[in-house]
């Protein structure tokens, strides 16, 4: 299993109960990441001497678990909170990312106008 998640800790993982989440898991002996939709129904957190490891208690969506499945934090990646559509129907569904892994400036391109800036974010000038 990977190393514990820094990002998620008994404080924060309360506020992602009764909610719906995208959720992006890695394992070290599995080379692609796994994507789920789930509902988190609870929280178990680490006991000193007893269980170290914390985890969601999670339901897939359609209900079709009978009992919750264990979602431990150490293999949670990526998670987003589901929301629901907005009145001007943009279609974002997504909350904020919790867990980022950006990689890569992060810079803005310019916007496009009129055509004058190709699609890719040139404006053809040479940059040194």
């Amino acid at each position: 299993m990977n190393s514990p998640n820094p990002i998620l800790n008994a404080s924060n993982a309360m506020d992602y109960v009764g909610q719906t989440v995208l959720v992006e898991q890695v394992w070290d002996d599995v080379p692609k990441p796994f994507w789920s939709c789930l509902h988190i129904v609870g929280v178990v957190l680490p006991i000193s001497g007893v269980y170290e490891n914390s985890y969601f208690m999670t339901l897939r969506l359609g209900g079709l678990d009978k009992y919750p499945n264990e979602l431990f934090f150490a293999c949670i990646r990526t998670i987003r909170v589901m929301r629901y559509r907005d009145r001007h129907g943009s279609g974002n569904v997504l909350g904020r990312i919790a867990l980022p892994n950006a990689v890569g400036s992060r810079a803005a391109l310019p916007a496009r106008r009129n055509g004058h800036v190709p699609t890719n974010g040139s404006t053809g000038a040479a940059h040194p």
